[in-house]
């Protein structure tokens, strides 16, 4: 009886650790009821940044983001992003000559969990050897049995520019930003 028991406790471990495996990779990527972080973009419908050269000197660069990330955060992921494009051609200088913003309306999902109660319970079992008996208690997983998925109404933003890139800041235009200076603090750093 006491292997019964410790091979349904192994099963159980095992996939409530697979289930907890596939949360953690299905969050990796951005939720629509949280801030979007500084990534490229998976595809079309993914959030995060993506690009498209329009010229030797011009690119577009695209910013899909959640309603939950600030509009100034948004505008610099996509000027830093339009920088890393610049250096990546050569160039040290970057201006913004176009932007663009849309917002488009969608249901979002987020997973819930209905009890305040994250302490595992606890599993008392019964362990004899030849010297007796003892009762062992050992915690038990708590399953997802008290998570539901919540629906919610979200904007996304669709935040693009067009950059136009120099070697010198006449060249990129008057408003034009150095490379170097854009690149020297990632966007994701704390401000």
């Amino acid at each position: 009886m006491a292997a019964s028991h410790q091979i349904a406790r192994r099963y159980i471990f095992a996939i409530s650790a697979l289930s907890t495996l596939f949360i953690t990779v299905g969050c990796a990527t951005s939720s629509p009821t949280e801030p979007t972080p500084y990534i490229k973009a998976a595809s079309a419908n993914n959030y995060g940044y993506s690009s498209m050269e329009l010229s030797a000197s011009e690119y577009r660069i695209m910013f899909k983001a959640t309603q939950a990330t600030p509009a100034d955060k948004v505008q610099e992921f996509t000027l830093y992003r339009a920088a890393e494009l610049a250096q990546k051609q050569g160039y040290d200088w970057v201006a913004i000559v176009k932007t663009d913003i849309e917002r488009k309306t969608r249901t979002g999902k987020k997973v819930v969990r209905e009890s305040n109660n994250s302490v595992p319970t606890v599993l008392r079992d019964e362990q004899c050897t030849m010297s007796g008996c003892n009762e062992v208690a050992q915690p038990f997983e708590t399953s997802d049995a008290d998570l539901r998925v919540e629906k919610t109404k979200t904007k996304d933003i669709y935040y693009s520019i067009v950059a136009r890139m120099g070697n010198s800041q006449a060249a990129a235009g008057d408003q034009a930003f150095r490379t170097s200076e854009i690149l020297s603090k990632h966007p994701s750093a704390a401000n």
